[in-house]
């Protein structure tokens, strides 16, 4: 099960492992053409980027940059 919660200026995700490769692909940009914010684009690479490194571990993911 997926929760949130808010820690003081943060708020925590827990999202279980097996789901964490679909959230992943739903993440990845929209293949369509329209106007797109730069800003929201790179919140959702770093998010992906995050939980593969939070799956894969740190090195792991360094690597296959």
């Amino acid at each position: 099960m997926t929760t949130a919660r808010r820690e003081g200026d943060n708020v925590i995700v827990t999202i279980p492992v097996e789901e964490v490769h679909e959230l992943r692909v739903a993440l990845q940009p929209c293949p369509c053409r329209s106007t797109k914010s730069h800003a929201t684009t790179r919140i959702r690479e770093r998010f992906v980027r995050g939980l593969g490194m939070a799956v894969e571990g740190k090195k792991k993911e360094r690597t296959t940059r």
